[in-house]
């Protein structure tokens, strides 16, 4: 009798190929949904922008300029 793994393992392996055409851009695709998920929900919601201070100086003040 013979087994199975050992006659399995005596085949000639598949040739791998690359995915092609709408299957590559469909990875692409999500792919970039979900860095685009990713990045907003990384984006923290309960910090406002940081305010410049009305005293701060400003380019248009420098008299260098």
């Amino acid at each position: 009798m013979v087994d199975s793994d050992s006659a399995r393992a005596l085949r000639p392996l598949r040739q791998l190929t690359l995915p092609g055409g709408r299957t590559l851009l469909r990875a692409g695709l999500v792919a970039a949904l979900l860095g685009l998920a990713a990045a907003v929900l990384h984006t923290p919601t309960g910090c406002p922008p940081t305010a410049v201070p009305s005293d701060a100086p400003s380019v248009a003040d420098d008299p260098t300029r």
